[in-house]
């Protein structure tokens, strides 16, 4: 019966049903609370937009490393708050976060239909928005714009890629989950420096397969296709696999600017593994796929953030005859397509905290050949249909 009712729904009502379990499972789990959370608002194109901010207990005076991580069509914030436990990590790690609000639940997120499914109405400019809750932040000397950090969850994935490829300048790095990108991007993603980049995506994921497929507005490569334009575009040298017991990781390393990409195939569905499972992940792998336990995305994420950038310094830096300031004032990103010269001893931002240069990194050695995980169905039948 349930099998009969579910087929006669659309692609897009079975999209729907299939985000709405995953918004409900979390929730089954209680109320949601943190004495953290503030509830913001901003003024932004003749409009107000909002978003949570987590600011851990007992943070030391000054700027801080800033998390930006936004939600999945149809999934609010709140819900991904509380479903992704990101705050968990920053509280230990001591960086504050911010989960801003799409419109409706939904991104305009770069694809000429929002979220790949409706027709766009509204063009609004959801990364404008995304960049405004970072400057705010910067301004009010919360956030350190050399450690502003960027990711995002399935439809909010998308955004951080678009993001990534056209205004790179602000922030040191970026993740993107249960995301691949438009296939279009080969021809228009330049962006203005080399952009360390994580992304996550799972081997039986219903919802964005990781072979690629269309959708309204855009075709979609696969995951590997993503991760391998994303190492183009930073020009990495060689690139190293390893094996874990429920995920393949291939990191693209020896990149311009020390940049890395981090390629996680995931035997799993569209959902973030996490330290453990529960009741509520597996009501949503009904129709989204498992949830692996054992490897925790946000956990993996930050690892690889705090790698990059700096903290902010007091002076400016020159460019061109130009003062650019790089302290906490709104509005201070570098639009330059070339690295400014740096004075000598400073690090680049978006450089590993070790000061290792691109230059100076021999090319890491190719690991062994590493057994390949098993196919998943969904890939067997994209290869066959090819």
């Amino acid at each position: 019966m349930r099998r009969a009712c579910f087929a006669r729904l659309s692609g897009l009502g079975r999209f729907c049903v299939a985000v709405m379990a995953l918004l409900l499972a979390p929730a089954l789990l209680g109320p949601f609370a943190t004495a953290q959370a503030q509830q913001r608002s901003i003024a932004f194109q003749g409009t107000t937009r909002d978003y949570i901010l987590h600011v851990p207990k007992n943070l030391p005076p000054g700027p801080r490393p800033l998390v930006i991580a936004l939600h999945g069509a149809l999934q609010p914030a709140g819900i991904m708050q509380r479903y992704l436990d990101l705050d968990a990590v920053a509280d230990r790690e001591g960086f504050v976060v911010a989960y801003p609000k799409g419109i409706n639940l939904i991104w305009n997120d770069g694809r000429s239909s929002v979220a790949g499914f409706l027709p766009i109405l509204d063009a609004r400019d959801d990364a404008g928005f995304v960049l405004a809750v970072r400057d705010e932040l910067v301004a009010q000397g919360l956030a350190d714009p050399g450690r502003a950090y960027l990711m995002g969850f399935s439809n909010g994935g998308f955004l951080t890629a678009f993001v990534a490829c056209r205004h790179a300048d602000a922030f040191a790095a970026f993740a993107t989950m249960m995301m691949t990108v438009p296939v279009g991007y080969a021809e228009t993603c330049r962006p203005s420096k080399p952009v360390p980049i994580l992304m996550m995506n799972g081997t039986y994921d219903p919802i964005v397969p990781m072979f690629g497929r269309p959708t309204p507005g855009a075709r979609l490569m696969s995951a590997r296709d993503s991760a391998e334009l994303f190492a183009r575009i930073d020009r990495c040298a060689s690139s190293q696999a390893s094996q874990l017991p429920s995920a393949r990781i291939v990191r693209y390393d020896s990149c311009a600017g020390g940049a890395t990409v981090a390629y996680y195939e995931i035997d799993g569905g569209h959902q973030p593994p996490a330290q453990s499972v529960d009741a509520g992940d597996a009501f949503a792998a009904l129709l989204l796929g498992p949830r692996r336990s054992g490897l925790d995305a946000p956990n993996e994420i930050w690892a690889f953030f705090k790698r990059y950038g700096t903290p902010a310094q007091p002076e400016a830096l020159p460019d061109a005859g130009v003062l650019v300031t790089v302290n906490g004032v709104a509005g201070s990103r570098l639009a330059a397509a070339e690295p400014m010269p740096l004075r000598p001893g400073k690090p680049a931002a978006g450089k590993p905290t070790s000061g290792t240069s691109a230059s100076s990194t021999p090319a890491a050695a190719t690991l062994a050949s590493v057994p390949l995980p098993m196919a998943s169905p969904l890939r067997r039948k994209a290869a066959s249909a090819e």
